[in-house]
């Protein structure tokens, strides 16, 4: 990763050092970079005075963090982002070279910066059982007292504390966390099992797990890092079937009633629904279920791809635009329309911070495909690039 950066500082260095001199030194203008290809297109590119005011207007807000993605061309429909130092140094350099290009009595006439689009945000809302209702972005450090036990709030998310003496657990001792969109939490049960919620997720738990099993209720998406107790068998409840668990790793999504999605990274985890025989997963496996169908459908996956998100990061692996954007109009709370049908099949991998301004991100969406991406308020307007 060091080295990566070093490679990155000094391909900027002296690509930023040439255009200096171009834009600066009247004596440049005969002047030619040596360096490799890569750094000589760049160079070609970010020398022409009209491709930097188109850029700058397209770009007001380009995050040299966010853009990191080089793209390769792989068919009309089918676009690959990688990693690269490349990219980053365009976005270093883009900055440097408009300030250059950009007559110093015409600076203060700058167009203002755009509205930045914020991504999400650790929030959340807790219902207890009692009717009492917090807002947990809002919330400091606290303990709360139910009558079922303590529920501590910390730094950390929600801990289900100590458990009060005598307690009669009944239905309707579940608490209800529920992460809007734009946002998501962490959770710790009582039993030490850990859970990070998606956006537009609820998770209904007690404070205590009273029987023979250990039992949640999911509307959403969450992954589960499950403290293993092969007496007492960890269950996700959905609309459209049951995750069972011993001990293990998995991600489930759920946030169509008629469909649900669970991704094994570790461990074991079997699938019920109805009169259906039950299904065990194994690590590394997915589990598609549509009510309606006749079985589910099991694959091998990058459990990567479905997990990533509760460590800050988008993960897409030749995914729809359509699908891809589902995700993005999730976290960031925006709404999209596509110009025309064909759009939503254009496929795009990259693994991408989620904690970046959206804008840089769909910038690097549009090079070498042939999608246009226009925002107006909170609204993304997918359109063909002219």
């Amino acid at each position: 990763m060091i080295r990566d950066w070093k490679n990155i500082a000094n391909r900027s260095k002296r690509v930023t050092d040439y255009l200096k001199g171009l834009f600066l030194e009247e004596e440049s203008s005969d002047r030619e970079f040596v360096g490799d290809s890569m750094e000589e297109r760049i160079a070609g590119r970010l020398s022409r005075p009209d491709y930097l005011k188109q850029k700058y207007e397209e770009q007001r807000r380009f995050d040299a963090d966010a853009a990191f993605g080089k793209l390769r061309r792989r068919n009309r429909r089918r676009v690959m982002i990688r990693v690269s130092s490349v990219a980053a140094s365009v976005a270093v350099l883009l900055g440097v070279v408009w300030m250059f290009q950009v007559e110093p009595e015409q600076r203060g006439n700058v167009p203002s910066v755009k509205k930045v689009i914020t991504p999400g945000e650790r929030k959340a809302v807790l219902v207890l059982n009692d009717g009492r209702t917090l807002d947990l972005k809002e919330a400091r450090s606290s303990r709360i007292e139910t009558t079922e036990g303590v529920i501590h709030i910390d730094s950390a998310g929600v801990i289900c504390g100590e458990e009060a003496s005598e307690v009669v657990m009944t239905e309707k001792s579940y608490n209800k966390l529920i992460i809007p969109r734009g946002g998501e939490y962490h959770l710790v049960l009582s039993d030490g099992t850990n859970v990070w919620l998606n956006s537009e997720t609820e998770l209904h738990f007690p404070l205590q797990f009273k029987g023979d099993s250990r039992q949640v209720y999911l509307k959403g998406e969450a992954y589960f890092d499950v403290k293993s107790n092969p007496d007492k068998p960890f269950i996700v409840n959905t609309a459209a079937g049951d995750v069972k668990v011993l001990g293990t790793g998995f991600d489930v999504a759920v946030y169509d009633s008629t469909t649900m999605i669970a991704t094994l990274e570790r461990g074991a985890i079997s699938y019920v629904h109805e009169s259906q025989p039950e299904i065990v997963l194994r690590p590394g496996e997915q589990l598609t279920y549509k009510i309606g169908n006749e079985l589910p459908r099991v694959c091998k996956v990058n459990t990567r791809l479905y997990t990533a998100w509760k460590d800050h990061l988008f993960c897409f692996e030749e995914q729809r635009l359509s699908e891809i954007m589902v995700v993005l109009a999730r976290w960031y709370d925006l709404k999209v329309q596509f110009d025309s049908e064909d759009l939503k099949n254009v496929e795009l991998s990259g693994t991408l911070d989620k904690y970046s301004d959206v804008r840089p991100l769909l910038n690097l969406f549009e090079l070498g495909t042939n999608v246009k991406f226009e925002i107006e308020d909170n609204v993304v307007i997918v359109r063909k690039a002219k």
